[in-house]
């Protein structure tokens, strides 16, 4: 199902909230500045241990008060229900999963995906290499078990590495590291090509729905020059490295594009076909979520109106019910939205920071 219910404490301008939801379709409605994304930012949290709105870390604290607490209980594959709970106050960022705490971050990966469309997010297309490299990794967490220990590892080795060069030490010692980041590295470049070739007909297909008569393809780039091996590329930049003081080559500069009808999506694409396209990139790794029984977690469209057009909503919305998604919408006015044919809908209103149930 994945999120089943939700208390919230403090965060942002919701003083307290206790929420059940539905499997399908959540419409969330209220006026501008009411909670509306507020409440898809705490959800966002529970699966991402972050904001999509900021980086600043203890700015969703309620003004005033000194901590936030989320607690959601998700149904994971199986029917299980597991409790989740993120505080974050002064003293630091508590997590706990299934009762047990989390030391990092990233073992919550698994536990509840989320996909979110926002105004107050960078997306894929609009977004930097970081952003980009971020949608990938999050989503092999998810569906590549092994994927996460060989991230931690690169990411471990790299601050190392790095470390060593502004530290400005002899050569030798820093290719020291070169052994792990290689081993990683290559381990999570496969895994990263073989994720994309699996994903190009899954957004072929919802390409199908959404932008009817446009073929998209994916281009990867691992992240150091073509026609080297990354040994050859960490070894031919290892002086301008230590001149400059980090890494330049690596799986951690990966990227990838999308091109639509064989061209960059920037010049072809109008700005109604690339949030689709978002869209659609969001819905392939969604379904190849589901080829590998992997919880789906929730789709998040904040100010669904403004961001998508009467005809890409209605694609969207039938995409997402196609697929079994659990899904949340903010509006301001939610009466078109909601008379898409879900099997299960439930619908809230929000004002001045307080949600309620609409019956």
């Amino acid at each position: 199902m994945g999120l089943q219910s939700l208390e919230i404490r403090d965060f942002r301008n919701i003083q307290n909230a206790s929420l059940t939801f539905s499997a399908g379709l959540n419409l969330i409605t209220g006026a501008n500045a009411a909670g509306k994304t507020s409440l898809l930012e705490a959800i966002y949290c529970l699966g991402r241990v972050r904001s999509f709105r900021t980086s600043i870390v203890d700015e969703p604290v309620r003004y005033g008060q000194t901590a936030y607490r989320i607690v959601g209980r998700v149904r994971q594959t199986g029917g299980r229900l597991v409790p989740v709970g993120i505080e974050r106050q002064a003293g630091g960022l508590q997590v706990h999963l299934d009762g047990k705490a989390i030391r990092r971050l990233s073992d919550l990966a698994g536990s509840f995906p989320v996909q979110v469309m926002s105004g107050d997010t960078d997306s894929i297309l609009e977004g930097g290499p970081r952003a980009r490299r971020q949608a990938v990794d999050w989503a092999l967490f998810h569906v590549e078990h092994p994927y996460r220990e060989y991230w931690q590892r690169y990411t471990r080795a790299l601050r190392q590495r790095n470390a060593a060069l502004r530290a400005r030490i002899a050569a030798d010692q820093v290719s020291v590291w070169d052994t792990e980041l290689l081993e990683t590295g290559e381990l999570i470049d496969k895994l990263r090509k073989q994720y994309f070739e699996a994903l190009q007909p899954k957004l072929q297909q919802a390409l199908l729905e959404l932008l009817p008569g446009m073929t998209a393809s994916l281009q990867y780039q691992s992240g150091w020059p073509a026609g080297l091996t990354l040994a050859e590329a960490l070894a031919q930049s290892l002086e301008r490295d230590r001149i400059r003081g980090y890494t330049r080559h690596g799986v951690h500069r990966a990227d990838f594009k999308i091109l639509v009808n064989g061209y960059p999506v920037r010049s072809h694409c109008s700005r109604g076909q690339q949030k689709a396209l978002t869209v659609g990139f969001m819905l392939a790794q969604i379904g190849l979520q589901q080829d590998r029984d992997v919880a789906l977690g929730a789709f998040l469209l904040d100010d669904f109106a403004s961001e998508l057009d009467e005809a890409h909503q209605d694609r969207v919305l039938s995409a997402l019910r196609d697929l079994h998604a659990q899904v949340f919408v903010t509006a301001i006015d939610g009466a078109r939205t909601i008379q898409a044919a879900w099997d299960e809908t439930k619908r809230f209103h929000v004002e001045h920071g307080g949600i309620q149930e609409v019956l």
